[in-house]
């Protein structure tokens, strides 16, 4: 029945998405000709937000270590909060001046070319292992739900089949249509699912609280069983999360396909609404999991056993909502990732490519990244896990970059580009060597590394005046803000 409603669900998306083959505009491609409400923005990025690997890889989490699982849906909250700060200037600077990604944004109000294919280029980087990761959590959950019948690497082709089909022909705009269907599903049967788990295995959240607080009171309190952290490492986790998360192309680029400011913020606030509900349903149920003494001894797999403890159809819609997650998010790494090597690489190599060229060079790209993805797929599950973890101390050195360049006029290109090669650096060294420091004082390497990018931007911004480039930015956004009240009044 697992395999059935899976494959349902896949013929599903390219059923919806079957007007939008054959999209011959690179605009309409790359972002829907910005025409999406916040209902479609909102219900895109609380799909693409959640991977299929938090119930798998990082299951852990919730059920090995308890409380501590709870940083996700705090963390997800201050990032779409960033969201909310960002969408004005990205949205206005983005449709004036015909920008359709985070990294030509960013070159074009730092005037760098550089800049633009250097976090183009880190994007897709850090973006890869996460990838990786998805493909081999949609082949393990194909594996599982049919009891070894379809082998992983079969349920890694299915997905990735299904997934290049309808990006490659439909872009942007399938991308969003199938997010808002996956968000739907994800936070109906989703939400629905654990806390009937919930009332089915432990008589409800009372008495699972009760008997976690009886039986297990350490998975109720910082870090949780088994290890022990220094307090400042839950700050640091969700700052540096709650910061860097944001900047994940697959997900600021969403913006660039709102019909207005006013959509996006909108949308900010139903994702994080969305998303928190959605995800602390989940914790609450991975932590009461840890009474059962398989899942706690096997955590990659305890949603899919506890589903299948309960019968075959909530294995089966517990199967679907962990292909939800997954696809929804790969179809916006795969988008983001195409059009940043058409965009932001092409562009930049050859400025003379036609919008044409630039299209058969995004759709090219969606068949070779599915392709080559799957191929590298056989990676060891847990050196996929250590790498992503390692991409998250990278990918924050782009707030600053993105953040002052939005707020501070100061803010130059020096300094950016300085900002993301020696705060990127830092981090990595960090992971690599773990320093005495890291473990005794709690911060990731992360904290440190923005830090030094924050003090890297705002030296060099002291050095350089402001630029006319950047106060003509400055008074477009004055100027929409005046057609906006005028537009009310």
């Amino acid at each position: 029945m697992g395999l059935a409603f899976i494959l349902i669900f896949l013929l599903l998306m390219i059923m919806i998405n079957r007007g939008n083959q054959g999209i011959n505009d690179y605009s309409d491609y790359t972002t829907g000709s910005r025409s999406f409400g916040p209902f479609a923005i909102g219900l895109s990025v609380f799909s693409s937000w959640y991977v299929g690997s938090v119930f798998t890889a990082w299951a852990e989490f919730n059920v090995g270590f308890g409380f501590i699982g709870i940083y996700t849906a705090i963390y997800g909250t201050i990032s779409i909060f960033i969201m909310y700060l960002v969408s004005e200037k990205t949205y206005i600077w983005g449709k004036k001046y015909n920008l359709i990604t985070q990294a030509e944004l960013m070159g074009f109000r730092y005037q760098s070319g550089m800049l633009r294919i250097m976090m183009s280029f880190l994007g897709v980087l850090f973006t890869g292992p996460w990838l990786l990761l998805e493909w081999v959590t949609q082949g393990y959950i194909f594996s599982y739900a049919t009891g070894g019948q379809i082998s992983p690497f079969w349920g890694m082709l299915i997905g990735v089949l299904t997934v290049m089909i309808y990006v490659s022909m439909g872009g942007m705009r399938s991308v969003i249509r199938a997010n808002a269907v996956q968000g739907l599903f994800m936070f109906a049967a989703g939400t629905g699912l654990s806390l009937w788990l919930i009332y089915k295995f432990f008589g409800g959240i009372r008495s699972g609280m009760e008997m976690l607080a009886r039986d297990y009171p350490d998975v109720l309190t910082y870090p949780g069983p088994g290890w022990s952290p220094p307090t400042p490492y839950w700050t640091s986790i969700i700052i540096v999360s709650g910061l860097g998360a944001f900047m994940w192309p697959w997900i600021y680029n969403k913006m660039f396909a709102a019909k207005n400011v006013r959509a996006i913020k909108q949308s900010a606030v139903i994702a994080s609404m969305l998303g928190f509900i959605f995800w602390t349903s989940m914790v609450f149920l991975g932590i009461m999991i840890h009474s059962m003494e398989y899942p706690r001894n096997h955590p990659e797999e305890a949603y899919m056993w506890i589903a299948s403890m309960a019968g075959p159809i909530p294995l089966a819609l517990m199967s679907v909502l962990i292909m939800a997650t997954s696809i929804s998010t790969v179809s916006g790494i795969i988008q983001a990732m195409a059009t940043a090597i058409s965009n932001d690489i092409a562009k930049q190599i050859d400025i003379q490519i036609s919008n044409e060229k630039a299209l058969k060079v995004t759709r090219i790209s969606v068949i070779i990244i599915c392709l080559l993805s799957l191929a590298m797929a056989a990676v060891d599950f847990g050196k996929l896990v250590f790498i992503a973890i390692l991409t998250y101390q990278g990918i924050i050195m782009f707030f600053p970059v993105v953040f002052l360049g939005l707020y501070w006029k100061r803010a130059n290109k020096e300094g950016a580009i300085a900002c993301m090669i020696i705060g990127t650096a830092t981090s990595v060294y960090l992971i690599i060597f773990n320093p005495y420091f890291i473990d005794e004082l709690g911060w990731t390497a992360g904290m440190y590394g923005i830090i030094l990018a924050f003090g890297i931007m705002i030296i060099a911004g002291y050095l350089k005046p402001i630029s006319p480039h950047v106060e003509q930015l400055w008074s477009d956004i004055e100027t929409a803000r005046r057609n906006a009240r005028r537009s009310k009044s």
